[in-house]
């Protein structure tokens, strides 16, 4: 079943603000929107996916501070998943001039990529869905015990409390990984609305979630997980496959819920092939 044409609640008629969203815009070529996680900003995705694009001037990367996160504030009337998609369209009327854009999305920026694909497929010509799921009970509840499998010998007790629990789930724990959040995680942080994503966890789910959930998206795709991600699991990538007939699929070893900076290589490796795919068609 092919999920075309579903309205977007929380569209411009409720939106009080002419405001974009903040993008930063990098190359030429190709549109490709690249979503970031919960709160969080662009920083990190661009630390983590724009080496994949190194030598490549095919491609213009489009990366957003979502909703209350990073210099998009000022978003009162956004109280629903739809409300933020309905953002990102904004984003992507204002930048793809009706041109098809590729999706990038990690973590919950994977959920609004997902809706993009589904809620409408004739702008989008492909999606990469990182560290996607995680966001049911059922699925919450069969996640992976914490575990670190590589470790450079840091001490978690000598680092400031804000770090701790974050260098704690790392799979993949070195001193350069525990750097990149303090540089690129912490201060997104300190940036976050938690009054919007307050609101919007209250209507968490798409209108159309139910329809999404029985679609098939079938241009180029790529789905990555950690197998050790205890933040996102894997069980809702693997169930994913079905719904993306062009999709690779990558379950990565030694790998939780950041595997652009615990795989980087590989991680990198992939994004690549994706393009090379999206290219090609």
């Amino acid at each position: 079943m092919a999920v075309s044409g579903l309205a977007c609640p929380g569209s411009r008629a409720e939106n009080t603000t002419t405001n974009l969203l903040n993008f930063r815009e990098i190359g030429s070529g190709a549109p490709m929107i690249l979503l970031h996680g919960a709160r969080l900003d662009h920083r990190h995705m661009l630390d983590a996916v724009e080496p994949a694009f190194h030598g490549n001037d095919r491609w213009r990367r489009i990366y957003v501070d979502l909703p209350g996160c990073g210099q998009s504030s000022g978003f009162d009337h956004v109280a629903s998943q739809d409300d933020v998609l309905a953002e990102i369209l904004r984003v992507m009327d204002a930048t793809c001039a009706g041109e098809r854009c590729a999706v990038l999305g990690e973590s919950r920026g994977a959920y609004l990529a997902e809706g993009l694909a589904f809620a409408h497929p004739a702008r989008v010509s492909g999606v990469a869905l990182i560290v996607p799921g995680g966001n049911s009970e059922q699925s919450r509840a069969e996640m992976p015990t914490p575990i670190t499998l590589h470790d450079d010998g840091t001490d978690l007790g000598a680092l400031e409390p804000a770090l701790q629990g974050r260098a704690a789930r790392l799979v993949v724990r070195t001193a350069a990984i525990i750097d990149k959040i303090r540089q690129l995680k912490l201060p997104a942080a300190s940036l976050h609305d938690a009054a919007l994503e307050a609101r919007v966890c209250e209507r968490f789910e798409f209108t159309f979630h139910a329809e999404m959930t029985q679609g098939v998206f079938d241009r180029p795709s790529l789905i990555v997980s950690g197998r050790q991600d205890s933040i996102a699991g894997y069980r809702d990538a693997l169930d994913m496959q079905v719904r993306f007939p062009r999709a690779s699929l990558a379950l990565l070893d030694c790998a939780g819920h950041a595997p652009g900076w615990e795989r980087p290589d590989l991680f990198t490796a992939l994004i690549r092939d994706w393009l090379d795919s999206l290219h090609g068609q």
